[in-house]
């Protein structure tokens, strides 16, 4: 799909669209949507609005996007660059600031990413490991990693800014096995609160198997990068101290104010979600794309087969426990595709869904517990 600057366009995996204002690269456009902002995104996540259609009548409001002259010199001595300027309060030269999805729902959190150094290959080369700090405050983090049964190694500690990430370490493909299994501690701080949030004790475990997949790289869209990404905690389950005055209104007592609900946080398999941790994806081509008469039955095969991998890495990095997927009968030719692929995973359980509920046309899928 081309795009040029002008075009009206909707996001594949969000609510909402806006308009293309520039062309990035090959694989990645400026969009401005409806709140002011303009944001980076892949072009394989985009549809194009015909001006003519029925939906072209979205996003017809004026898009004022605010674009400074140091960053539009950028932009076109380097029209590659992807990345925004860093933050004058930024003096870390492994912090960078983050893309600001506004209107794209991403909750504020910290986030652990691993993200190839060559995008184009996924699966060998080096990978940046990133700390991502989602969140209005400054993160004060460790991350340790696991040595022995009993042993943790304090592997590093600083200091992330508001919305920002740093590069925690760039490793080789080898050395995988010494980061999949650790404990990151996040303290969180700010010079004026009206809550006072408690600190974030996240562990995290993966098979190192998951990096040799392409499919296991989703895109995201905060550092602008395909990466495995972990989220170790949103700030919504965070909060435990209200201000005085407000303790004071609500008659409550500080245990009753430190009750917490955990808030899940918005990934692609939220799209099919039917229940808690449990969703169902329809995987015909119909249901996934409105051009589908146009593409050719390698195209839909293709990006069926790609849309079955992202949803189910998705639901297996949100700790999702079942997922089943709707394949249709037809000739069987997605179905052993599905069969194929699922034969790779180590934490899934596979079976024909309920056939009084989908007939012979589904495979249920069941996620288990990361050991």
């Amino acid at each position: 799909m081309e795009l040029k600057p002008g075009d009206k366009v909707r996001f594949l995996n969000e609510k909402g669209g806006g308009i293309v204002t520039g062309i990035i690269s090959s694989t990645m456009a400026n969009v401005a949507i409806e709140e002011g902002f303009e944001v980076p995104v892949l072009i394989k996540d985009l549809l194009l609005i015909e001006p003519q259609g029925a939906a072209g009548r979205f996003f017809d409001r004026p898009v004022n996007v605010q674009v400074s002259a140091r960053e539009t010199q950028v932009r076109e001595s380097n029209p590659k660059t992807a990345e925004p300027d860093k933050p004058d309060y930024i003096d870390d030269d492994r912090v960078s600031y983050l893309y600001r999805q506004s209107g794209m729902k991403t909750v504020e959190g910290i986030h652990l990413a691993f993200a190839p150094a060559d995008q184009r290959i996924l699966i060998s080369g080096d990978l940046s490991i990133f700390l991502v700090n989602n969140t209005s405050f400054d993160a004060l983090y460790s991350v340790y990693l696991k040595e022995t049964e009993k042993e943790y190694a304090g592997f590093d500690y600083d200091v992330i800014p508001a919305y920002s990430k740093i590069l925690i370490e760039t490793i080789q493909r080898e050395d995988l096995e010494g980061w999949c299994d650790g404990v990151i501690q996040v303290i969180f701080h700010k010079s004026t609160v009206s809550q006072v949030l408690s600190p974030l004790h996240a562990a995290f475990r993966m098979k190192p198997v998951r990096f040799y997949r392409e499919a296991s790289y989703l895109d995201f869209p905060l550092i602008g990068l395909k990466a495995i990404m972990i989220n170790l905690g949103d700030i919504a389950g965070q909060v435990i101290i209200a201000a005085e005055e407000e303790l004071a209104k609500s008659g409550l007592d500080l245990a009753a104010q430190q009750k917490v609900m955990a808030v899940a946080p918005p990934a692609l398999i939220d799209l099919h979600k039917i229940s808690a941790r449990e969703a169902e994806v329809d995987l015909h081509i119909s249901a996934l794309r409105t051009d589908y008469p146009a593409m050719s039955n390698s195209e839909i095969l293709n990006y069926q087969l790609d849309y079955f991998s992202r949803m189910l890495e998705s639901a297996i990095a949100y700790n999702y426990t079942r997922v089943v997927f709707i394949h249709g009968i037809g000739n069987g030719t997605l179905k052993s595709a599905l069969i194929s692929k699922l034969a790779g995973y180590e934490q899934i359980e596979f079976k024909t869904a309920s056939f009084s509920n989908y007939g012979n046309g589904a495979v249920e899928v069941t996620i288990l517990k990361n050991k």
